[in-house]
């Protein structure tokens, strides 16, 4: 009977520790409840009274607390807290919404990087006013340790009260400049510059770019570093020859837009290269110039911004600065996790886009 006894309190006593990691460990989330003991005494291969001794002791320990009737539910405790171990992640309220390759791609990163670290992820599509209570809530309550946006417009309202309430938070591939924030992101005035000086090599004299509003910073700063470039290199830069507020809501009416745009200037005069900001610009870019009979590369090179836009670049073999959307989404944990750890807030860091050469490029004719 000894020997039975002993047993009994081994497994008991393995239970007890095994639970007790569990927790420490943030398996069991803080501020939810346990599962039931008939539950626990089936996962620990004990008796449902060993569980409830086994539930007492965690109680005293301070890693639960006991209600009657409810369960017993787990509280915050230092280990857990030492620990990088559960983020929130938000596809934003500007841009990831509309933009589902760019959410694939930043989502794709994030997820990356949590898995390298462990790092488990709660995830809301939520459009409700209340979301940011609410994380704010589950910080206090200790189920999140920082939050992760992918790209954010409404910085006031959404990341403000976060860092007022220190909350760790960072943004994944910020493209409205939100210098004060933790973020990762990419200098647009710089890619376009570079998009610039690459026709150049090849040739091309006479360029032109499509863009979306200038009042979105991005296409502000492409346009912008796109002009600072043509005069870097004492190249014109002809407004007959740039063509804005091509927006993605209205895609119905873009191809016609180009194909007017293309054929309002004489085709002699015309670039001989144009610039396109985001990829699926590109793809209406390729069906204007089919309707109109214009050969690209041959008679036009066309490049562009992002490789994510548009499903048919690649077999339409367009050439194009590349986006790099799941190394930042990736990052972004890595920046959360080291604030997370140290309690010292990291510093933003910025991406280069790559160059994907295809076949939109050649030298100009003639």
């Amino acid at each position: 009977m000894a020997e039975k006894g002993a047993m009994r309190t081994g497994k008991t006593d393995g239970g007890r520790a095994r639970l007790r990691e569990a927790i420490r460990d943030g398996r069991f989330l803080a501020g939810t409840y346990l599962p039931s003991a008939r539950d626990l005494a089936r996962r620990l291969g004990i008796s449902k009274s060993s569980v409830h001794n086994i539930l007492k002791l965690l109680q005293e320990e301070g890693l639960i607390q006991i209600y009657p009737g409810c369960g017993a539910l787990v509280l915050e405790n230092a280990e857990a807290r030492r620990k990088f171990h559960r983020i929130f992640v938000r596809p934003s309220d500007f841009g990831t919404f509309r933009y589902l390759p760019v959410t694939a791609e930043l989502l794709q990163g994030v997820t990356a990087g949590a898995e390298k670290q462990n790092v488990e992820l709660l995830l809301s599509l939520s459009d409700s006013g209340r979301i940011t209570d609410e994380m704010i809530a589950h910080h206090m309550a200790g189920t999140i340790q920082g939050v992760i946006y992918l790209q954010c417009a409404n910085y006031p309202e959404l990341i403000v009260p976060l860092e007022k309430a220190k909350i760790p938070c960072v943004i994944a591939a910020d493209n409205m400049d939100h210098t004060e924030a933790v973020r990762t992101f990419i200098d647009f005035r710089a890619a376009a510059r570079e998009a610039v000086r690459y026709l150049v090599r090849h040739g091309h004299r006479r360029i032109g770019i499509l863009t979306g509003s200038e009042k979105q910073f991005l296409y502000s700063e492409m346009l912008a570093g796109f002009r600072g470039a043509l005069a870097e290199e004492n190249l014109p830069f002809d407004p007959q020859w740039c063509l804005t507020r091509l927006e993605y809501e209205q895609s119905a009416d873009q191809v016609g837009v180009i194909a007017r745009f293309l054929k309002r200037v004489p085709r002699e005069e015309l670039p001989t290269a144009f610039f396109t900001v985001r990829d699926y610009r590109a793809g209406w870019f390729f069906e204007a110039a089919e309707q109109l009979g214009l050969r690209i590369p041959e008679e036009i090179s066309l490049l562009s911004f992002d490789n994510h836009t548009w499903r048919g670049a690649e077999q339409a073999k367009l050439t194009t600065f590349a986006e790099p959307l799941r190394e930042q989404g990736e990052q972004a944990v890595k920046l959360l996790g080291d604030w997370v750890l140290s309690g010292s807030r990291p510093a933003s860091v910025e991406f280069k886009p790559k160059l994907i050469e295809r076949a939109s490029v050649s030298a100009p004719r003639g």
